[in-house]
């Protein structure tokens, strides 16, 4: 029997196929061999190999991060094997892009990244100077890959500063003892040094004014400090200052009385419209009394 052409070059294939048998060595279906075994991580996982990762976040990065208001506010994103891939950090409230990479897209000059290497791990801090309460929620560390890889973090801001207890203006007899107390609010961390002003003059224990006792305690973000003066004078009236380092301080206006009379007298003394209230007593008093007198 006489075969076509085609037909006999075809099965002169088979037949070499054949004898000769599979080639040796692992065969792949996959038209790009190692594509999938780099990709695929689970099924690497499975098989029990060393998985070929991509870019990941660096496991127990914060996701909640306090600062006071007016100081520098950093969150951090930590991203390895990156291998070229874009880093942005995008504000969830408004979904707005704030920056990629190293490139700002606000036109709000506080927002900043910061980043550099070490090894194989990239930082990509997101910082903003001076926050403000209006800054505080939800922002979000994102590396364009599939799946997508991000890391939300919350902003919390709070207020700090300086309060002295009591009220604003102090009165105290020349001879007796001052004390005023300052609290401090510093969070997440606390304050710093803490320092008593007599109107502009920085006040020392060991001044030579003498009398002079200053304590400060400390408890988490908060702290106080008390100041107290003995025996004192005329010439310890005047304003006192509480100045935390970097934040807001306290004031408070000390007078001393060198007499008896009353704390409501000295201070109706210098109240003008305290004096006219009394003079309009005193009209009222002598009407009423003129017309009884007519009766």
């Amino acid at each position: 029997m006489c075969l076509p052409p085609r037909l006999r070059h075809f099965c002169w294939f088979l037949l070499v196929l054949l004898i000769q048998g599979p080639p040796s060595g692992h065969v792949s279906a996959n038209p790009f061999p190692g594509w999938k075994d780099e990709t695929d991580w689970k099924k690497e996982h499975e098989r029990g190999g060393a998985p070929r990762r991509g870019p990941q976040l660096l496991p127990g990065l914060p996701t909640n991060i306090s600062v006071t208001a007016g100081r520098l506010a950093t969150l951090p994103c930590r991203v390895a094997n990156l291998k070229g891939r874009a880093v942005s950090w995008i504000r969830q409230e408004d979904l707005m892009v704030l920056a990629t990479n190293e490139i700002t897209f606000t036109t709000d000059e506080r927002f900043k990244v910061r980043a550099w290497r070490t090894g194989g791990v990239w930082a990509w801090d997101l910082q903003i100077e001076e926050a403000t309460l209006n800054d505080a929620g939800i922002y979000e560390c994102q590396v364009n890959t599939r799946p997508k890889v991000s890391h939300p973090v919350y902003l919390d801001v709070q207020l700090g500063g300086a309060v002295i207890a009591g009220p604003p203006e102090v009165y105290v007899e020349a001879g007796s003892r001052l004390l005023l107390t300052c609290w401090v609010q510093a969070p997440p961390r606390p304050p710093g040094p803490i320092t008593w002003l007599h109107n502009t003059t920085p006040i020392h224990a060991e001044g030579s004014r003498g009398g002079v006792s200053l304590h400060v305690a400390q408890e988490g973000a908060k702290a106080s400090a008390r100041l107290s003066l003995t025996s004192v004078t005329p010439t310890d009236a005047g304003n006192y200052t509480c100045q935390p380092e970097g934040l807001d301080p306290a004031h408070v206006s000390v007078f001393v009385l060198q007499d008896e009379e009353p704390r409501a007298m000295h201070h109706d003394a210098a109240n003008p419209s305290s004096k006219i209230s009394a003079k309009l007593l005193i009209l009222g008093i002598f009407i009423i009394l003129l017309t009884h007198t007519d009766r």
